[in-house]
Parts: structure tokens; sequence; C-alpha cells
């Protein structure tokens, strides 16, 4: 009886021209409040609390195998190292040069890190990577149209691309326990460059970021659910945990960088 006599009190202010800038507010506190947007470090993002649920589900597993596409420079890697401590290897992957050069330089004399100077895709290829002078999280395989940011995408790099597929195969590989991905609206295309060791059940955990990039790649969050809903379950990373997403609903195209787990079903 509550819920209908609060949906008829709503009505008479929903839709209204004077309320515009008032809902608009309430979108912004909700999306908040869901963790979209928030990707402002480990801590703050709920990275941490999330890598710490997918080491205690791996932990009869032996040695892990970690992949960190699109590692920047290295502080990802970094705390896999902190959170998985010996028990891991962890395979890191960045195709800008300057950028490379600083993860190289970052991870020198660790233990059970590999360092790879390319990228990952769907196909082998090469293609120009566009960032900012002073932004090499930014960097992507997109031109992305950020004038409303003042941002300018003006620096272009040549670089290589392999798919994680062909990777494990020539590296011995047969599975990866984690498999994050954060490559500026190019995770989809890793993804199907994976598709081999997800059909066969070979990748337990998916940590990738959905938001703004993906306006620029053109994909939407119902791509990444079709994909991956018969295999996996999908999380949301909030601050102290992971909120489990049910159905896809259109409410998900929301499109700020938030950061996602899959995991693969019947894990344990």
């Amino acid at each position: 009886m509550i819920k209908p006599l609060l949906f008829k009190a709503f009505s008479a202010f929903a839709g209204k021209m004077r309320y515009q800038r008032l809902f608009e507010l309430l979108l912004r506190l909700s999306l908040k409040g869901m963790n979209i947007g928030s990707v402002a470090g480990p801590a703050k993002s709920g990275e941490r609390a999330a890598l710490k649920y997918i080491r205690n589900q791996l932990t009869d597993q032996g040695k892990l195998v970690l992949f960190d596409v699109g590692a920047n420079i290295g502080d990802y890697t970094l705390l896999l190292k902190e959170i998985f401590d010996k028990n891991a290897m962890v395979h890191s992957f960045e195709p800008a040069k300057k950028t490379f050069d600083t993860l190289k330089s970052n991870l020198s004399g660790l233990r059970d890190i590999s360092l790879y100077h390319f990228g990952l895709g769907d196909k082998a290829a090469r293609l120009t990577l566009y960032g900012t002078p002073s932004a090499s999280s930014m960097a992507s395989v997109y031109p992305r149209r950020l004038e409303h940011h003042h941002i300018t995408m003006s620096e272009t790099e040549d670089i290589e691309i392999r798919t994680v597929d062909d990777f494990c195969q020539e590296h011995g590989i047969n599975h990866i326990h984690l498999l994050k991905l954060d490559v500026e609206g190019h995770e989809i295309n890793v993804l199907k460059g994976a598709s081999r060791m997800i059909k066969s059940g070979n990748v337990d955990f998916i940590q990738f970021e959905f938001g703004g990039t993906d306006i620029d790649s053109r994909v939407f969050f119902q791509d990444f659910y079709y994909l991956l809903k018969d295999q996996y379950n999908l999380y949301r990373v909030v601050k102290d945990g992971l909120f489990q997403l049910g159905a896809y609903s259109e409410i998900y195209e929301a499109f700020m960088a938030t950061i996602y787990v899959a995991e693969r079903k019947g894990l344990g």
C-alpha cells in the first residue's frame, strides 16, 4: 500500500520542467552510490577488495597465472604482487614505448613478472595509438573525442597487437586465473581474441572497465553481457566487495568509467 502511494505522490513532480536540475542531481548521487564512475585508485574504487575476494576463491589452485593487460606504468601489477604475494606469475602487457620504458624501470628486479611491449586485441595487427603528452593512462587505439573536457588526443604511435589465444599457445599457458583489462575501449576486442581460452573454461576471472571510452569504440555493456553471461556471473565492483548483476537492463549503459568482474560459473 505504501509503495503505490509513494509513486502517486512522486508523479506530481516527475517529468516537470522545474524539477529537472533536481533529478539530474539525484541521478548523479545515485550513480555515485552505485560506484559508477569510481576508478580513482584501488582503495577508493574497491579493486583491492575485489582482488582479495578473487584470491580467496583461488586458494587451492597452486601457482596462479595473472594477466595485466594495459599495465601502464605498473601500479596494478604491483598491487597483484602485493595481494597474491609469491603465489602468482604476472604477465604484464603495455604497447606504448615511453610508458613501457617506465613500466620496466618501476618493476625492475621483481620476480615472477614478465613484461611485454605489445598490446592485445581480437587479431594480430599494427594499430595507431592515440594519446596526450601528459596522461599515458588515457592512451587508446580510438581517436577519442574529448574537446568537451578540453582534451585533445594529439599524439600518435604505431603499436603491435596480438591475441590472448595466440600468446597462450606460444608460451604454453593453458589456464589464466585472472585476466585484467584496462585498454581504454578495446576490452571487448581483447575478449574476442581470448575466445578459445574462455570457451574452454580456462579463464577463471575477468576484470574489465566500461565507461566513456566505450562511446568512442561504439561498444555497449550489452556486448559484454551477451559475450559472458552463459559462462560467467557478472559483478560491479563496489568499495567493499562485488555486487552481482541480474539480467541485462538498459540502466547498465552508464558511460562513466566503472570496474566489473566476471567470475566463471561453477568455480570451486
